[in-house]
C-alpha cells in the first residue's frame, strides 16, 4: 500500500523437481475432529489443517511469511488500501469441473459473511470487508469499507479457501456435514466422513496448479489420505506404535522422549506461532469484572509448575498473548511477566471483598460464593489441556474459588458463548500474523458476532490500537501498536496464557517428505508412502 500501487507478479515456472510419481495411502491420526468441516464456519484449527489438500486460497503464504501467487496469479491494492484487485490462474476448475472464476471469488466471500454461516473465525480474516466485484472472468475486486494491512496474508488461510460455487448453490446447510459436500480445487477430495472415526481423501489426477511454495508440481504423490480421529493420547500413540497409522499429530509429551528412541520412527517438531493455549476470564459480568479478581486468580496458578507436571519439560511456561514464534510477539514476555505468588492472591481477594467462608472453604461474599464456570467441548479439548485444566482447578481451589468444568456438546458451546453466559474459556489459536489479536480483542470481536473475544473486553484503548494497526502502511509503526496491545492485555490481566506448544508429528521412516508448514500444519501434499 501507500502512495504508490503494489503489484505481485506471477511466478508460473515450477519449482526445479520433478513432476510427482508414486501411490500408496497415508494413514494419519488426528487428535481432534473439527467443530465443522466448513472452513468458512468452523472455529477449530484442525478444520484448517486437514482441509488444506481440499480447498485452496488466492496467495501461500512462504516459510518466511512473504505472500506468494497461487490461484491469484497477481493482484494490486488500491493506494487507500480499500481495493485489492486479483488476477485469476487460468486451467484451474474445481473437482466437480466448475471453473474457478471470478464468481466463484465472490460466492465464497459471500457465504464466509453471509450472517447464516455464523462464521466463527473466517469473517474476522476478511475483517472490514464491503463486496466482491466481479471485474471479469479473471479479474475480482474485494472492497473494504476501512484499510485492512493483513488482508493479503488472511487470503493465504484455508479458512478463506474455496468452494465449488456449484456445492455453495445446492448444499451450502451440508458443507458442515463434510465429505462429498465439500468440492475444492485442492490436489485431493473429500470422499466420504464416519463421524467421530475417519475422514477419506482422493487425489485428483488432473491437478497442476500448485502454489511456487511446494516442493513439486503436478498432482499429489498419494493415491489417497485416511484420517483417523483419534482423539485419546494412548490411542493415537498406540495406533502408530502397532503400525495401524504411518503418522500422528499432536503427539503427547509424556510419550515423546519414547517415540524418539523407538527404531523407525521419527518426530517432526515445529514452535506453534498464534495464541498460545489461553484462559479468558469474562470481564463482562462477576466475578471477573473486578481486575483485582483476576488478577488474584493468575497470581494463584503455579503454571510452571502445571506445565512442568503436564508436559514432563516438553514445553515452557507462557507469559505473553502472542506465543514467541509469532511474528510481532511483543519481546519482553519471553521472560516472566508476573508470579506465583498465593499470598498475593489471597490480598487481592480480601482486598476485592471475597473475605468469607462456606463450609466448603470457598470464599464468599454478601453470602454468595466465589464461583466461576468454564464451558467446553469434550471433542475439541485435548486430553493434555483437559488435565491442565483440571490443574488450574485445584490450583485455585487452594485459595478459595470454586472452578466449575463444565461439559458441553458443541451447539450447547456456542450458545452460551454467544450470549457471554460463561466465566471462563479456554483455547488456543494457531496463526503467523498478529492481527489475530483484533479477533480475540477487539470489542467488536465478540462470540457469534464472527470473532472470539473470549474475555468480551471492551476496552477503547485497545480498539483504538488495533483500529490504527489495521490501517497503517507503516510496518514497524504496526509492529508498536500490536506490542502495546499485548502489554495491555496482560497489565489487566484480561487472559492468562498457558504455556508454548509445539506441533509433534511423529513419522514411519516408510513416510518421506512430512513437513509442517508456516502455521505449523502437516503438508499433505509433498508427502510420499513408500
Amino acid at each position: 500500500m501507500g502512495p504508490a500501487v503494489l503489484t505481485a507478479c506471477s511466478d508460473s515456472s515450477a519449482p526445479p523437481s520433478a513432476k510427482s510419481a508414486g501411490g500408496g495411502t497415508l494413514r494419519y491420526g488426528a487428535a481432534v475432529e473439527p467443530d465443522s468441516w466448513d472452513p468458512h464456519a468452523a472455529s477449530t484449527a484442525v478444520t484448517g489443517r486437514l482441509l488444506r489438500p481440499v480447498l485452496e486460497s488466492l496467495v501461500a503464504i512462504a516459510p518466511d511469511g512473504t505472500v506468494k501467487p497461487w490461484l491469484a496469479e497477481s493482484w494490486t491494492v488500491s493506494p487507500d488500501g480499500l481495493t485489492y484487485t486479483f488476477t485469476l490462474r487460468t486451467g484451474v476448475t474445481f473437482s466437480d469441473g466448475t471453473p474457478f472464476d471470478a464468481a466463484a471469488v465472490k460466492a465464497n466471500f459471500e457465504h464466509v459473511t453471509a450472517a447464516k454461516t455464523a462464521s466463527k473465525r473466517a469473517a474476522g480474516l476478511l475483517g472490514p470487508y464491503k463486496e466482491t466485484e466481479v471485474v471479469d472472468p479473471r479479474t475480482v475486486a474485494v472492497h473494504l469499507t476501512a484499510p485492512h494491512a493483513s488482508f493479503l496474508n488472511s487470503a493465504g488461510s484455508t479458512f478463506l479457501g474455496f468452494h465449488s460455487p456449484v456445492a455453495l448453490r445446492d448444499h451450502a446447510g451440508d458443507l458442515s456435514s463434510g465429505g462429498a459436500f465439500v468440492v475444492g480445487t485442492g490436489p485431493f477430495t473429500f470422499e466420504s466422513v464416519t463421524p467421530g472415526q475417519q475422514a477419506v481423501f482422493k487425489r485428483r489426477s488432473d491437478y497442476d496448479w500448485a502454489p511456487p511454495t511446494a516442493a513439486h508440481q503436478g498432482p499429489a504423490k498419494l493415491e489417497s489420505i485416511v484420517v483417523l480421529l483419534l482423539k485419546e493420547d494412548a490411542s493415537r500413540v498406540g495406533a502408530l506404535t502397532s503400525g495401524q497409522v504411518d503418522a500422528a499429530e499432536l503427539i503427547p509429551a509424556n510419550r515423546l522422549a519414547g517415540l524418539r528412541g523407538r527404531n523407525g520412527v521419527e518426530v517432526v517438531r515445529k514452535a506453534v506461532p498464534g495464541v498460545p493455549y489461553t484462559y479468558y476470564l469474562n470481564t463482562a459480568r462477576a466475578p471477573f469484572d473486578d481486575p483485582r479478581t483476576r488478577q488474584a486468580v493468575r497470581h494463584a496458578i503455579d503454571f510452571a509448575g502445571i506445565v512442568k507436571g503436564v508436559f514432563q519439560g516438553e514445553y515452557e511456561q507462557a507469559w505473553g498473548p502472542l506465543a514467541p514464534s509469532t511474528p510481532g510477539a511483543e519481546p519482553s514476555f519471553a521472560k516472566p511477566a508476573w508470579e506465583y505468588s498465593k499470598e498475593k492472591a489471597e490480598k487481592l481477594l480480601d482486598e476485592a471483598g471475597w473475605t468469607g467462608r462456606d463450609a466448603d472453604g470457598y470464599r464468599t461474599r454478601d453470602g454468595k460464593r466465589l464461583s466461576a464456570e468454564q464451558p467446553y467441548v469434550q471433542t475439541f479439548v485435548s486430553a493434555q489441556n483437559h488435565t491442565f485444566d483440571v490443574g488450574v482447578q485445584d490450583a485455585l481451589k487452594q485459595v478459595g474459588i470454586e472452578l466449575k468444568l463444565v461439559p458441553l456438546d458443541s451447539a450447547g458451546s456456542i450458545g452460551r458463548t454467544g450470549k457471554g453466559d460463561y466465566d471462563v474459556f479456554a483455547f488456543a489459536w494457531q496463526g503467523s500474523d498478529p492481527v489475530l489479536l483484533g479477533s480475540l480483542y477487539h470489542s467488536k470481536s465478540q462470540f457469534g458476532g464472527g470473532g472470539a473475544n473470549g474475555s468480551r473486553v471492551k476496552d477503547a484503548e485497545i480498539d483504538g490500537w488495533l483500529d490504527e494497526a489495521e490501517a497503517t502502511v507503516d510496518a514497524e509503526r504496526r509492529a508498536e501498536l500490536y506490542r502495546k496491545v499485548q502489554r495491555k492485555i496482560v497489565e489487566q490481566a484480561y487472559s492468562f496464557p498457558a504455556y508454548i506448544a509445539t506441533m509433534d508429528v511423529a513419522r514411519h521412516g516408510k513416510v518421506n517428505g512430512l513437513v509442517l508448514d508456516v502455521d505449523a500444519n502437516t503438508d499433505f501434499y509433498g508427502i510420499g508412502v513408500a
